[in-house]
């Protein structure tokens, strides 16, 4: 028996555990979204897109190109030599693409791609550090000039008189190729950003002024030749100067202002995985210009003005592939950043299309009407009489070459500068200096087979772009 205190045997009360709370999920970041002015270039057809980027590049180019071939005309007036003399000094001025054409090209491909990825800070970054690096290469580079502008002369032919008055000229405007390099490298990132109208306005008055300064330099003050390069020096200055105030407050998402201005390395790493190629590339066409011109100097100085003239009017007909060639590297680029291959393989196709057609038409009327074009440029019958078949040659050349430079520029703005490297050390050793030398020397055919020689090499060259473009390869390439 108990006695004392009871048992109590009701159930124990049940603990109640508070339900767990889910942690939150960790935020994904938003992914940059392409710039605004990508995107609206995404929304057109290929073709819209194309030539809306190309256009004002076309009309642009022109303008470049007007200002140019009408002081050459003005300058042509002096005689054979004048003429001679500033197209040599300009068969040097070409090696200065190796500064202009590498760095711009890294430049477009990597501000592009970012633009299309949404990274305008990077692409800023990037212009940065190209326009540091293009001062440095270009002072360097003017020294050269101002050092060696005679003997470089004398070394692919010149005679003495040729030489006197070219060397001044090469001096001077090599030598202060700082302003121009700055230029075409600012530009060229705008366009890559989306905007080439601004470039357009600002060479049309660039063109404008040069005719006009060329003429009273060249003719009403009498400073002959050399009047010329006065006349360029001060337009290219002031050309550069609205450029840089405009990005420097911002164009197409592109801004200056704001950023570090030293020297990084994973954006020069960027840079000079597109450049270092294309120096090479830009190089070997300098010099094989070059080597050319040393060939076509043996042929006398009516052939050698003629040369230049042709290769004057040749750059005024492919000044719509020059449009076509830098939209279609913007738009390959900002494609590619946006993940899009296909429509990057969409634009460029359908800007080397537009480009064909543009310069066929040109080239009809350069088989057609050979003796009028050259004797626009000069006074002399014997210089006209010497280029008329090289000039129906180069009519003849005119698809090749648009496909030449859409293709090239789409390659090049996806980054894919390796091979057109590789491409351009077949084509001037296999193909243009060997029959240039074999037509023009070795057969006689002089001037004309120097330009048959540059004829086969634009169809060889233009058939292996081609081929490259159709593979896909480039995608692959990383920026």
């Amino acid at each position: 028996m108990t006695t004392g205190s009871s048992i109590d045997h009701s159930p124990a009360p049940l603990a109640i555990t508070p339900e767990p709370v889910p942690e939150p999920e960790p935020q994904q970041p938003i992914p940059p979204a392409p710039t605004s002015r990508a995107l609206e270039l995404a929304r057109l057809s290929p073709q819209r897109a194309a030539f809306e980027l190309a256009w004002p590049g076309i009309v642009e180019q022109l303008f470049r190109a007007s200002g140019g071939t009408v002081t050459l005309a003005i300058v042509g007036q002096l005689g054979a030599v004048a003429t001679a003399a500033m197209g040599a000094s300009f068969q040097y001025l070409f090696l200065l693409f190796p500064i202009w054409g590498a760095i711009s090209t890294g430049t477009v491909a990597v501000v592009a791609r970012r633009m299309g990825q949404g990274r305008p800070d990077q692409a800023a970054d990037a212009l940065r550090q190209s326009l540091i690096i293009a001062t440095l290469l270009s002072l360097v580079s003017g020294a050269g000039f101002v050092v060696f502008a005679a003997p470089l002369l004398r070394l692919i032919g010149a005679g003495e008189d040729v030489v006197a008055t070219g060397a001044p000229f090469l001096a001077l405007v090599g030598g202060l190729n700082i302003f121009q390099t700055l230029g075409i490298i600012a530009v060229n990132a705008m366009r890559a950003a989306g905007d080439s109208r601004t470039p357009m306005w600002l060479s049309l008055g660039a063109s404008v002024s040069f005719i006009g300064l060329g003429y009273a330099f060249v003719h009403p003050l009498g400073f002959g030749v050399l009047g010329s390069a006065y006349a360029q020096l001060i337009v290219t200055v002031a050309f550069l100067l609205p450029v840089a105030v405009l990005l420097w407050r911002g164009r197409a998402g592109l801004r200056l202002a704001g950023g570090s201005w030293k020297l990084h390395r994973e954006t020069i790493r960027a840079l000079m995985s597109v450049s270092l190629p294309s120096v090479g590339e830009t190089l070997l066409f300098s010099v094989g210009i070059l080597a050319l011109g040393g060939i076509v100097f043996r042929f006398g100085t009516d052939a050698y003005a003629a040369h230049q003239i042709i290769s004057s009017i040749e750059a005024m007909s492919f000044l719509p592939c020059v449009g076509f060639s830098a939209a279609a590297a913007a738009l390959v680029g900002q494609s590619l950043g946006m993940g899009r291959p296909g429509r990057a393989t969409s634009v460029g196709w359908a800007a080397a299309r537009m480009a064909a057609l543009w310069t066929s038409a040109a080239g009809l009327l350069m088989i057609l009407l050979p003796a009028f074009f050259l004797g626009l440029f000069t006074s002399s019958p014997d210089v006209v009489r010497a280029g008329i078949l090289a000039m129906i040659v180069v009519g003849l050349a005119q698809p090749a070459q648009a496909v030449i430079f859409t293709i090239g520029g789409a390659l090049r703005g996806a980054g894919d500068t390796r091979y057109t490297l590789g491409l351009t050390v077949f084509n001037w050793f296999v193909v243009r200096f060997p029959l240039a030398v074999i037509l023009g020397i070795v057969l006689g055919w002089g001037l004309t087979g120097v330009w048959v020689a540059v004829l086969i090499d634009y169809f060889v060259r233009a058939g292996l772009l081609a081929r490259r473009f159709h593979s896909g390869k480039w995608q692959l390439r990383r920026v």
